[in-house]
Protein backbone atom coordinates (compact mmCIF):
# COMPACT_ATOMS: atom_id res chain seq x y z
CA UNK A 1 0.00 0.00 0.00
CA UNK A 2 2.68 2.39 -0.16
CA UNK A 3 2.11 5.73 -1.62
CA UNK A 4 -1.69 5.11 -1.07
CA UNK A 5 -2.14 8.40 0.43
CA UNK A 6 -0.98 10.29 -2.50
CA UNK A 7 -2.88 7.83 -4.83
CA UNK A 8 -5.84 8.89 -3.02
CA UNK A 9 -5.76 12.82 -3.62
CA UNK A 10 -5.01 11.73 -7.28
CA UNK A 11 -8.12 9.80 -8.05
CA UNK A 12 -10.39 12.20 -6.04
CA UNK A 13 -8.87 15.63 -8.43
CA UNK A 14 -8.93 13.50 -11.37
CA UNK A 15 -12.43 12.72 -10.58
CA UNK A 16 -14.23 15.64 -8.51
CA UNK A 17 -16.44 16.62 -10.99
CA UNK A 18 -17.73 13.37 -12.09
CA UNK A 19 -18.88 12.60 -8.34
CA UNK A 20 -20.01 16.08 -7.09
CA UNK A 21 -22.15 15.74 -10.22
CA UNK A 22 -23.49 12.47 -9.53
CA UNK A 23 -24.04 12.87 -5.63
CA UNK A 24 -25.56 16.70 -6.13
CA UNK A 25 -27.76 15.66 -8.85
CA UNK A 26 -29.31 12.12 -6.95
CA UNK A 27 -29.26 14.33 -3.53
CA UNK A 28 -31.78 17.04 -4.94
CA UNK A 29 -34.28 14.12 -6.23
CA UNK A 30 -34.89 13.10 -2.72
CA UNK A 31 -35.99 15.87 -0.63
CA UNK A 32 -37.62 17.43 -4.08
CA UNK A 33 -40.12 14.46 -3.79
CA UNK A 34 -40.61 14.38 -0.20
CA UNK A 35 -41.32 18.38 -0.79
CA UNK A 36 -44.51 17.22 -3.23
CA UNK A 37 -45.65 14.59 -1.13
CA UNK A 38 -48.66 17.05 0.13
CA UNK A 39 -49.62 17.62 -3.35
CA UNK A 40 -49.17 14.06 -4.69
CA UNK A 41 -51.16 12.36 -1.87
CA UNK A 42 -53.92 12.59 0.34
CA UNK A 43 -53.31 11.30 3.84
CA UNK A 44 -56.78 10.27 3.90
CA UNK A 45 -56.71 8.02 1.06
CA UNK A 46 -53.05 6.57 2.27
CA UNK A 47 -54.54 3.19 3.00
CA UNK A 48 -56.56 2.64 0.44
CA UNK A 49 -53.90 3.58 -1.71
CA UNK A 50 -51.22 1.50 -0.19
CA UNK A 51 -54.02 -1.70 -0.53
CA UNK A 52 -54.45 -0.94 -4.34
CA UNK A 53 -51.12 -0.66 -5.04
CA UNK A 54 -49.75 -3.61 -3.00
CA UNK A 55 -52.53 -5.63 -4.86
CA UNK A 56 -51.55 -4.29 -8.41
CA UNK A 57 -48.56 -6.37 -10.00
CA UNK A 58 -47.89 -2.95 -12.65
CA UNK A 59 -46.98 -1.24 -9.89
CA UNK A 60 -45.31 -3.36 -7.32
CA UNK A 61 -42.89 -4.05 -10.61
CA UNK A 62 -42.45 -0.45 -11.32
CA UNK A 63 -41.73 1.08 -7.87
CA UNK A 64 -41.84 -1.69 -5.57
CA UNK A 65 -44.43 -2.22 -2.95
CA UNK A 66 -45.67 0.72 -1.08
CA UNK A 67 -44.90 -0.06 2.76
CA UNK A 68 -46.32 3.50 4.48
CA UNK A 69 -47.55 6.24 2.09
CA UNK A 70 -49.19 7.93 5.59
CA UNK A 71 -45.59 10.17 5.58
CA UNK A 72 -43.59 11.95 3.28
CA UNK A 73 -40.60 9.86 4.43
CA UNK A 74 -42.31 6.46 3.52
CA UNK A 75 -43.57 7.47 -0.14
CA UNK A 76 -39.82 9.32 -1.21
CA UNK A 77 -38.90 6.01 -0.44
CA UNK A 78 -41.25 3.65 -2.61
CA UNK A 79 -41.73 6.42 -5.22
CA UNK A 80 -37.76 7.03 -6.01
CA UNK A 81 -35.48 5.05 -3.56
CA UNK A 82 -35.14 2.19 -6.05
CA UNK A 83 -34.78 4.70 -8.87
CA UNK A 84 -32.10 6.44 -6.61
CA UNK A 85 -30.26 2.87 -5.44
CA UNK A 86 -30.23 2.03 -9.44
CA UNK A 87 -28.63 5.54 -10.09
CA UNK A 88 -26.25 4.90 -7.32
CA UNK A 89 -25.04 1.74 -8.95
CA UNK A 90 -24.21 2.87 -11.88
CA UNK A 91 -22.27 5.78 -10.55
CA UNK A 92 -20.23 3.41 -8.48
CA UNK A 93 -19.52 1.29 -10.97
CA UNK A 94 -18.91 3.64 -13.72
CA UNK A 95 -16.69 5.21 -10.95
CA UNK A 96 -14.37 2.97 -10.02
CA UNK A 97 -13.51 1.41 -13.53
CA UNK A 98 -12.80 5.20 -14.21
CA UNK A 99 -10.55 5.05 -11.70
CA UNK A 100 -8.69 1.71 -12.30
CA UNK A 101 -9.16 -0.19 -15.41
CA UNK A 102 -9.96 2.58 -17.39
CA UNK A 103 -6.58 4.44 -16.35
CA UNK A 104 -4.72 0.80 -16.54
CA UNK A 105 -5.75 0.60 -19.92
CA UNK A 106 -4.39 4.44 -21.01
CA UNK A 107 -1.05 3.70 -19.62
CA UNK A 108 -0.96 5.81 -16.48
CA UNK A 109 -1.17 3.59 -14.37
CA UNK A 110 2.30 2.42 -15.23
CA UNK A 111 4.08 5.53 -14.94
CA UNK A 112 2.33 5.32 -11.36
CA UNK A 113 4.31 2.03 -10.70
CA UNK A 114 7.32 3.54 -11.96
CA UNK A 115 7.78 4.76 -8.52
CA UNK A 116 7.68 3.80 -5.21
CA UNK A 117 3.64 2.90 -5.67
CA UNK A 118 2.41 -0.49 -3.56
CA UNK A 119 1.00 -3.21 -6.12
CA UNK A 120 -2.31 -2.75 -4.48
CA UNK A 121 -2.84 0.49 -3.56
CA UNK A 122 -4.01 2.33 -7.21
CA UNK A 123 -6.84 -0.07 -6.73
CA UNK A 124 -7.43 0.39 -3.07
CA UNK A 125 -7.52 3.77 -3.86
CA UNK A 126 -10.17 3.88 -6.45
CA UNK A 127 -11.77 2.02 -4.08
CA UNK A 128 -11.91 4.48 -1.40
CA UNK A 129 -12.82 7.18 -3.36
CA UNK A 130 -15.56 5.37 -4.70
CA UNK A 131 -17.02 4.12 -1.68
CA UNK A 132 -16.30 7.74 0.04
CA UNK A 133 -18.72 9.45 -2.79
CA UNK A 134 -21.21 6.73 -2.12
CA UNK A 135 -20.94 7.62 1.82
CA UNK A 136 -21.36 11.09 0.75
CA UNK A 137 -24.43 10.59 -0.88
CA UNK A 138 -26.28 8.43 2.39
CA UNK A 139 -25.02 11.67 4.21
CA UNK A 140 -26.80 14.45 2.40
CA UNK A 141 -29.70 12.42 1.84
CA UNK A 142 -30.21 11.38 5.92
CA UNK A 143 -29.42 15.05 6.18
CA UNK A 144 -31.53 16.32 3.91
CA UNK A 145 -34.56 14.49 4.64
CA UNK A 146 -33.99 15.59 8.25
CA UNK A 147 -34.31 18.76 7.55
CA UNK A 148 -37.62 18.51 6.13
CA UNK A 149 -38.81 17.28 9.68
CA UNK A 150 -38.76 13.48 8.61
CA UNK A 151 -37.60 11.28 11.52
CA UNK A 152 -34.33 10.80 12.30
CA UNK A 153 -33.99 6.95 11.69
CA UNK A 154 -35.63 6.67 8.93
CA UNK A 155 -33.49 9.01 7.71
CA UNK A 156 -30.33 7.89 8.36
CA UNK A 157 -31.25 4.41 7.41
CA UNK A 158 -32.83 5.63 3.98
CA UNK A 159 -29.20 6.77 3.37
CA UNK A 160 -27.38 4.06 4.74
CA UNK A 161 -29.13 2.29 2.64
CA UNK A 162 -28.28 3.96 -0.40
CA UNK A 163 -24.45 4.27 0.80
CA UNK A 164 -24.29 1.01 1.09
CA UNK A 165 -25.97 -0.42 -1.95
CA UNK A 166 -23.63 1.96 -4.02
CA UNK A 167 -20.41 0.14 -2.23
CA UNK A 168 -21.68 -3.38 -3.35
CA UNK A 169 -21.81 -2.18 -6.48
CA UNK A 170 -18.45 -0.80 -6.10
CA UNK A 171 -17.15 -3.87 -5.67
CA UNK A 172 -18.81 -5.20 -8.83
CA UNK A 173 -17.18 -2.60 -10.67
CA UNK A 174 -13.84 -3.29 -8.99
CA UNK A 175 -14.25 -7.43 -9.86
CA UNK A 176 -14.50 -6.31 -13.36
CA UNK A 177 -12.11 -4.45 -13.46
CA UNK A 178 -9.87 -7.39 -12.78
CA UNK A 179 -11.58 -10.16 -15.63
CA UNK A 180 -11.28 -7.89 -18.80
CA UNK A 181 -8.14 -6.08 -20.03
CA UNK A 182 -10.61 -3.21 -21.63
CA UNK A 183 -12.58 -0.66 -19.54
CA UNK A 184 -15.36 -0.98 -22.15
CA UNK A 185 -15.77 -4.57 -21.10
CA UNK A 186 -15.65 -3.96 -17.30
CA UNK A 187 -18.59 -1.16 -17.94
CA UNK A 188 -20.94 -3.55 -20.13
CA UNK A 189 -20.47 -5.98 -17.06
CA UNK A 190 -20.91 -4.14 -14.49
CA UNK A 191 -24.11 -2.57 -16.23
CA UNK A 192 -25.75 -5.97 -17.24
CA UNK A 193 -25.08 -7.04 -13.27
CA UNK A 194 -27.05 -3.74 -12.61
CA UNK A 195 -29.93 -4.95 -15.00
CA UNK A 196 -29.98 -7.94 -14.02
CA UNK A 197 -30.66 -7.03 -10.15
CA UNK A 198 -33.25 -4.93 -11.34
CA UNK A 199 -34.94 -7.67 -13.83
CA UNK A 200 -34.81 -9.76 -10.50
CA UNK A 201 -36.33 -7.02 -8.25
CA UNK A 202 -38.88 -6.10 -10.82
CA UNK A 203 -40.24 -9.82 -11.13
CA UNK A 204 -40.05 -10.70 -7.63
CA UNK A 205 -42.25 -7.16 -6.42
CA UNK A 206 -44.72 -8.15 -9.26
CA UNK A 207 -45.15 -11.51 -8.61
CA UNK A 208 -48.02 -12.79 -6.12
CA UNK A 209 -45.99 -16.39 -5.63
CA UNK A 210 -44.79 -15.79 -2.15
CA UNK A 211 -41.87 -17.95 -3.27
CA UNK A 212 -41.21 -15.94 -6.48
CA UNK A 213 -41.41 -12.76 -4.12
CA UNK A 214 -38.40 -13.82 -1.76
CA UNK A 215 -36.62 -13.79 -4.77
CA UNK A 216 -36.20 -9.84 -4.54
CA UNK A 217 -33.71 -10.60 -0.75
CA UNK A 218 -31.37 -11.85 -3.89
CA UNK A 219 -30.86 -8.39 -5.65
CA UNK A 220 -29.11 -5.99 -4.36
CA UNK A 221 -30.99 -2.76 -5.51
CA UNK A 222 -33.54 -4.02 -3.07
CA UNK A 223 -31.91 -4.10 -0.02
CA UNK A 224 -32.33 -0.11 0.92
CA UNK A 225 -35.88 -0.60 0.73
CA UNK A 226 -36.04 -3.84 2.67
CA UNK A 227 -34.06 -1.68 5.46
CA UNK A 228 -37.88 -0.31 5.68
CA UNK A 229 -36.77 3.17 6.35
CA UNK A 230 -39.76 5.18 7.94
CA UNK A 231 -41.78 2.28 8.51
CA UNK A 232 -40.14 0.30 11.42
CA UNK A 233 -36.52 -0.15 10.03
CA UNK A 234 -34.78 -3.31 10.39
CA UNK A 235 -31.03 -2.02 10.67
CA UNK A 236 -30.00 -5.81 10.36
CA UNK A 237 -31.05 -5.89 6.83
CA UNK A 238 -27.73 -3.32 6.32
CA UNK A 239 -25.34 -6.13 7.14
CA UNK A 240 -26.14 -7.26 3.66
CA UNK A 241 -24.81 -4.91 1.64
CA UNK A 242 -22.10 -4.43 3.95
CA UNK A 243 -20.72 -8.25 4.05
CA UNK A 244 -21.19 -8.38 -0.22
CA UNK A 245 -19.59 -4.86 -0.42
CA UNK A 246 -16.51 -6.25 1.72
CA UNK A 247 -16.69 -9.66 -0.23
CA UNK A 248 -16.46 -7.86 -3.44
CA UNK A 249 -13.70 -5.43 -2.29
CA UNK A 250 -11.59 -8.08 -0.80
CA UNK A 251 -12.00 -10.23 -3.65
CA UNK A 252 -10.86 -7.62 -6.46
CA UNK A 253 -8.19 -7.14 -4.33
CA UNK A 254 -7.11 -11.25 -4.72
CA UNK A 255 -8.12 -11.00 -8.04
CA UNK A 256 -5.68 -8.45 -8.90
CA UNK A 257 -2.85 -10.57 -7.51
CA UNK A 258 -3.04 -13.20 -10.13
CA UNK A 259 -3.05 -11.48 -13.09
CA UNK A 260 -0.23 -9.47 -15.13
CA UNK A 261 -0.60 -5.96 -15.18
CA UNK A 262 -2.45 -4.76 -18.51
CA UNK A 263 -4.12 -7.63 -18.61
CA UNK A 264 -7.30 -9.41 -17.41
CA UNK A 265 -7.94 -12.70 -16.25
CA UNK A 266 -10.06 -13.41 -18.99
CA UNK A 267 -8.09 -13.48 -21.78
CA UNK A 268 -8.30 -11.47 -24.88
CA UNK A 269 -9.40 -12.71 -28.29
CA UNK A 270 -7.11 -13.15 -30.97
CA UNK A 271 -8.29 -11.59 -34.00
CA UNK A 272 -8.44 -12.18 -37.70
CA UNK A 273 -5.04 -12.60 -39.28
CA UNK A 274 -6.43 -10.22 -42.30
CA UNK A 275 -9.44 -7.49 -41.90
CA UNK A 276 -12.77 -8.77 -43.82
CA UNK A 277 -13.13 -7.21 -46.99
CA UNK A 278 -15.42 -5.27 -46.20
CA UNK A 279 -13.91 -3.21 -43.88
CA UNK A 280 -12.44 -0.58 -46.16
CA UNK A 281 -14.26 2.56 -45.38
CA UNK A 282 -14.13 5.11 -42.55
CA UNK A 283 -18.30 3.90 -42.21
CA UNK A 284 -17.42 0.44 -41.52
CA UNK A 285 -14.63 0.68 -39.46
CA UNK A 286 -17.11 3.07 -37.39
CA UNK A 287 -19.91 0.19 -37.65
CA UNK A 288 -17.65 -2.35 -36.32
CA UNK A 289 -16.53 -0.18 -33.48
CA UNK A 290 -19.80 0.84 -32.73
CA UNK A 291 -21.99 -2.90 -33.31
CA UNK A 292 -21.33 -3.60 -29.89
CA UNK A 293 -22.42 -1.23 -28.11
CA UNK A 294 -25.92 -1.08 -30.43
CA UNK A 295 -26.64 -4.51 -30.43
CA UNK A 296 -26.48 -4.53 -26.47
CA UNK A 297 -28.43 -1.50 -26.01
CA UNK A 298 -30.95 -3.09 -28.53
CA UNK A 299 -31.61 -5.71 -26.90
CA UNK A 300 -32.13 -4.29 -23.06
CA UNK A 301 -34.57 -1.67 -24.40
CA UNK A 302 -37.03 -3.86 -26.49
CA UNK A 303 -37.01 -6.65 -23.56
CA UNK A 304 -37.83 -3.18 -21.20
CA UNK A 305 -40.48 -2.37 -23.61
CA UNK A 306 -41.97 -5.65 -24.28
CA UNK A 307 -41.74 -6.30 -19.96
CA UNK A 308 -43.46 -2.76 -19.69
CA UNK A 309 -45.87 -2.95 -22.61
CA UNK A 310 -47.26 -6.35 -21.16
CA UNK A 311 -48.11 -4.34 -18.22
CA UNK A 312 -49.96 -1.62 -19.78
CA UNK A 313 -53.45 -2.95 -19.85
CA UNK A 314 -53.29 -3.88 -16.22
CA UNK A 315 -54.53 -0.17 -15.00
CA UNK A 316 -58.14 0.15 -15.71
CA UNK A 317 -59.11 -1.83 -12.49
CA UNK A 318 -56.76 -0.06 -10.48
CA UNK A 319 -57.51 3.32 -11.44
CA UNK A 320 -61.29 2.07 -11.19
CA UNK A 321 -61.11 1.39 -7.66
CA UNK A 322 -58.81 4.75 -6.68
CA UNK A 323 -60.47 7.28 -9.15
CA UNK A 324 -57.66 9.87 -7.43
CA UNK A 325 -54.73 8.21 -9.13
CA UNK A 326 -56.02 8.99 -12.53
CA UNK A 327 -55.44 12.07 -12.69
CA UNK A 328 -51.91 11.35 -11.90
CA UNK A 329 -51.37 8.63 -14.59
CA UNK A 330 -53.08 11.39 -16.98
CA UNK A 331 -50.64 14.24 -15.67
CA UNK A 332 -47.77 11.71 -16.39
CA UNK A 333 -48.61 11.36 -19.66
CA UNK A 334 -48.74 15.36 -20.39
CA UNK A 335 -52.48 15.58 -20.26
CA UNK A 336 -53.62 12.00 -22.90
CA UNK A 337 -56.42 11.33 -22.52
CA UNK A 338 -56.62 7.65 -22.82
CA UNK A 339 -54.99 5.70 -19.70
CA UNK A 340 -53.48 4.12 -22.03
CA UNK A 341 -51.55 6.60 -23.74
CA UNK A 342 -50.78 8.19 -20.76
CA UNK A 343 -48.86 5.07 -19.51
CA UNK A 344 -47.22 4.56 -22.94
CA UNK A 345 -46.36 8.71 -22.62
CA UNK A 346 -44.70 8.51 -19.46
CA UNK A 347 -42.59 5.53 -20.64
CA UNK A 348 -41.31 6.73 -23.65
CA UNK A 349 -39.99 10.27 -22.24
CA UNK A 350 -38.00 7.79 -19.52
CA UNK A 351 -36.95 6.05 -22.63
CA UNK A 352 -36.04 9.66 -24.67
CA UNK A 353 -33.94 10.19 -21.65
CA UNK A 354 -32.35 7.09 -22.34
CA UNK A 355 -32.01 7.33 -26.22
CA UNK A 356 -29.78 10.75 -25.52
CA UNK A 357 -27.51 8.75 -23.27
CA UNK A 358 -27.06 6.34 -25.82
CA UNK A 359 -26.14 9.03 -28.53
CA UNK A 360 -23.82 10.58 -26.60
CA UNK A 361 -22.22 7.30 -25.72
CA UNK A 362 -21.74 6.22 -29.26
CA UNK A 363 -20.21 9.89 -30.15
CA UNK A 364 -17.89 9.10 -27.50
CA UNK A 365 -16.02 6.58 -29.18
CA UNK A 366 -14.41 9.02 -31.46
CA UNK A 367 -12.98 10.96 -28.49
CA UNK A 368 -11.67 7.94 -27.51
CA UNK A 369 -10.22 7.01 -30.52
CA UNK A 370 -8.23 10.50 -30.70
CA UNK A 371 -7.24 10.33 -27.62
CA UNK A 372 -5.59 6.73 -28.15
CA UNK A 373 -4.04 7.58 -31.31
CA UNK A 374 -6.31 5.62 -33.39
CA UNK A 375 -8.16 8.20 -35.39
CA UNK A 376 -4.29 10.02 -36.30
CA UNK A 377 -4.04 6.13 -38.10
CA UNK A 378 -7.07 6.20 -39.79
CA UNK A 379 -6.06 9.82 -41.29
CA UNK A 380 -2.71 9.19 -42.16
CA UNK A 381 -4.68 7.19 -44.94
CA UNK A 382 -6.98 8.72 -48.08
CA UNK A 383 -9.90 9.60 -45.32
CA UNK A 384 -10.67 13.26 -44.98
CA UNK A 385 -11.48 14.39 -41.29
CA UNK A 386 -15.05 15.30 -42.03
CA UNK A 387 -15.61 11.72 -43.48
CA UNK A 388 -14.23 10.17 -40.31
CA UNK A 389 -16.55 12.70 -38.47
CA UNK A 390 -19.60 11.94 -40.32
CA UNK A 391 -18.96 7.80 -39.98
CA UNK A 392 -19.54 8.05 -36.11
CA UNK A 393 -22.07 10.48 -36.63
CA UNK A 394 -24.23 8.62 -38.43
CA UNK A 395 -24.30 5.78 -35.95
CA UNK A 396 -24.57 7.58 -33.80
CA UNK A 397 -27.47 9.54 -34.28
CA UNK A 398 -29.52 7.03 -36.82
CA UNK A 399 -29.18 3.47 -33.98
CA UNK A 400 -30.75 5.94 -31.03
CA UNK A 401 -34.07 6.90 -33.51
CA UNK A 402 -34.53 3.30 -35.05
CA UNK A 403 -34.35 1.71 -31.26
CA UNK A 404 -37.12 4.43 -29.80
CA UNK A 405 -39.62 4.21 -33.05
CA UNK A 406 -38.92 -0.06 -32.45
CA UNK A 407 -39.19 0.34 -28.49
CA UNK A 408 -42.30 2.46 -29.24
CA UNK A 409 -43.79 0.10 -31.16
CA UNK A 410 -42.97 -3.34 -29.35
CA UNK A 411 -44.48 -1.11 -26.21
CA UNK A 412 -47.63 -1.05 -27.87
CA UNK A 413 -47.92 -5.02 -29.04
CA UNK A 414 -49.77 -6.14 -25.91
CA UNK A 415 -52.56 -2.80 -25.83
CA UNK A 416 -52.81 -3.65 -29.69
CA UNK A 417 -53.82 -7.50 -29.24
CA UNK A 418 -55.76 -6.50 -26.05
CA UNK A 419 -57.76 -4.25 -28.44
CA UNK A 420 -57.63 -5.48 -31.51
CA UNK A 421 -56.73 -2.11 -33.23
CA UNK A 422 -53.37 -2.31 -34.76
CA UNK A 423 -53.01 0.83 -34.79
CA UNK A 424 -51.72 1.11 -31.49
CA UNK A 425 -48.47 0.07 -32.72
CA UNK A 426 -48.00 2.62 -35.47
CA UNK A 427 -49.06 5.52 -33.24
CA UNK A 428 -46.55 4.97 -30.21
CA UNK A 429 -44.45 4.62 -32.45
CA UNK A 430 -44.66 8.16 -34.16
CA UNK A 431 -45.22 9.13 -30.97
CA UNK A 432 -41.58 8.13 -30.03
CA UNK A 433 -40.18 9.47 -33.07
CA UNK A 434 -41.89 12.78 -31.82
CA UNK A 435 -40.02 12.66 -29.06
CA UNK A 436 -36.32 11.71 -30.85
CA UNK A 437 -35.09 15.67 -31.75
CA UNK A 438 -34.27 15.66 -27.70
CA UNK A 439 -31.71 13.25 -28.00
CA UNK A 440 -30.20 14.61 -31.51
CA UNK A 441 -30.15 18.28 -30.08
CA UNK A 442 -28.15 16.39 -27.29
CA UNK A 443 -25.78 14.56 -29.86
CA UNK A 444 -25.46 17.94 -31.31
CA UNK A 445 -24.16 19.96 -28.27
CA UNK A 446 -21.86 16.95 -27.32
CA UNK A 447 -20.34 17.03 -31.37
CA UNK A 448 -20.30 21.23 -30.89
CA UNK A 449 -18.63 20.68 -27.53
CA UNK A 450 -15.92 18.22 -29.04
CA UNK A 451 -14.86 20.44 -31.67
CA UNK A 452 -14.57 23.62 -28.72
CA UNK A 453 -13.17 21.98 -26.16
CA UNK A 454 -11.66 18.48 -27.29
CA UNK A 455 -9.74 17.94 -23.62
CA UNK A 456 -13.39 17.30 -22.33
CA UNK A 457 -13.31 13.80 -23.44
CA UNK A 458 -17.65 14.05 -23.86
CA UNK A 459 -18.00 15.44 -20.38
CA UNK A 460 -20.21 18.78 -21.77
CA UNK A 461 -22.13 16.18 -23.37
CA UNK A 462 -23.01 14.68 -20.79
CA UNK A 463 -23.43 17.44 -18.52
CA UNK A 464 -26.32 18.80 -20.92
CA UNK A 465 -27.96 15.28 -21.03
CA UNK A 466 -28.06 15.26 -16.96
CA UNK A 467 -29.05 19.34 -16.82
CA UNK A 468 -32.12 18.53 -19.21
CA UNK A 469 -33.14 15.22 -17.82
CA UNK A 470 -33.34 16.95 -14.35
CA UNK A 471 -35.42 19.98 -15.61
CA UNK A 472 -37.62 17.51 -17.45
CA UNK A 473 -38.37 15.15 -13.82
CA UNK A 474 -38.52 19.04 -12.23
CA UNK A 475 -41.65 19.80 -14.70
CA UNK A 476 -43.27 16.63 -14.72
CA UNK A 477 -43.56 17.12 -10.89
CA UNK A 478 -44.49 20.51 -11.30
CA UNK A 479 -47.32 19.10 -13.30
CA UNK A 480 -48.27 16.34 -11.28
CA UNK A 481 -48.06 18.42 -8.07
CA UNK A 482 -49.76 20.97 -9.58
Amino acid sequence: MTGLGELVRLAARRSRWFYLAWVLALTVVVPATAAAYEQIIDPDNADLLITTMTANPTMRAMLGPPVDLTTAGGFTVWRVGTFVAAMTAIMAVLGIIRSTRAQEEDGRTELLRSGAVGRHAPLVAGMLVTVGACLALGVLVAGAMTALGEPVAGSVAFGAGLALVGATFAGVGAVAAQLSASARTARAIGMWTIAAAYTLRAVADGSSDEAVSRLAWGSPLQWMALVRPYAGERWWVLLLPAAAGLLLLAGAVALEARRDHGSGLWAARRGRAAAPAGLRSGAALAWRLHRGQVVGWSLGMLLFALAMGSLSTSFADMLEQVPQLRVVFERMGGGAEQLAEAFFVAMLGIVSVVMAVVAVQLFGRLPEQEERGHAELVLSTALPRGRLLASHLVIAAAAPVLLLAAVGAVLALNQARATGDASWVAQTAGGALALAPGGLVALGVAVLLHGWVPRSRGSPGWSWVGACSWSGWARRSACRSG
